[in-house]
C-alpha cells in the first residue's frame, strides 16, 4: 500500500467518524432510524479504493459511540466494507448508491432485531429509509461533483 494510498484512507476515516460521533449529527446515528450523514461518504468508494478501507475504519470509530458497541463496531465495520465494496465495483453511477441502502437496511435491521429485540421489518424498513435519504440527497449530491470535478479531490475522473 503507498503511502498516498493510506494518507487518503486516514483521511476518509477521520472525516467519517467525525461526522458520525460530532455533537447534535451523533443522536442521529445510531438506533432503528439512523440519518449518518458521514454515510454520503461511501460515494468516494466509487472511485477510489482507498475510501473502501478508509469508510470501513471510520464505521468501526463511529460505532464506538453505539449503544450496541462490540456488536455494532465489529458488524456496522464489516456492513460497511460490503457496501463500499459493491459500489466500488459499480463504479460511479447513480445505482451504486443503492448498494449501502439495502446491505445497511438488512443487516443493522437484522443487528436491531437480534440485540434490542426491535421488529425486524420494522428496523429494516426505518434503516434504510434513513440511508435512502442520505443517499438521495447528499450521497447524489456528491456523486455529481465527483463525477464532475474528481480532480478537485486529487481523484482520476471517472469514464462516462
Amino acid at each position: 500500500m503507498s503511502a498516498r494510498l493510506l494518507v487518503r484512507a486516514a483521511l476518509y476515516a477521520a472525516l467519517y467518524a467525525a461526522l458520525t460521533l460530532a455533537p447534535g449529527l451523533n443522536a442521529l446515528s445510531y438506533g432503528p432510524l439512523q440519518f449518518r450523514v458521514s454515510e454520503a461518504l461511501l460515494v468516494f468508494a466509487c472511485v477510489d479504493p482507498a475510501a473502501v478501507a478508509g469508510l470501513t475504519v471510520g464505521t468501526a470509530l463511529g460505532n464506538l459511540g453505539s449503544p450496541m458497541v462490540i456488536v455494532d463496531v465489529v458488524m456496522g465495520s464489516l456492513l460497511t466494507l460490503v457496501a463500499a465494496a459493491l459500489m466500488h465495483r459499480i463504479g460511479p453511477r447513480f445505482v451504486a448508491l443503492v448498494a449501502p441502502v439495502v446491505v445497511n437496511g438488512l443487516g443493522v435491521g437484522a443487528m436491531l432485531a437480534l440485540v434490542l429485540e426491535l421488529p425486524f421489518w420494522a428496523s429494516v424498513v426505518w434503516v434504510a429509509a434513513g440511508e435512502a435519504a442520505v443517499m438521495a440527497t447528499g450521497g447524489a449530491a456528491l456523486l455529481v461533483v465527483v463525477k464532475r470535478r474528481g480532480d478537485m479531490f486529487g481523484l482520476p475522473r471517472p469514464a462516462a
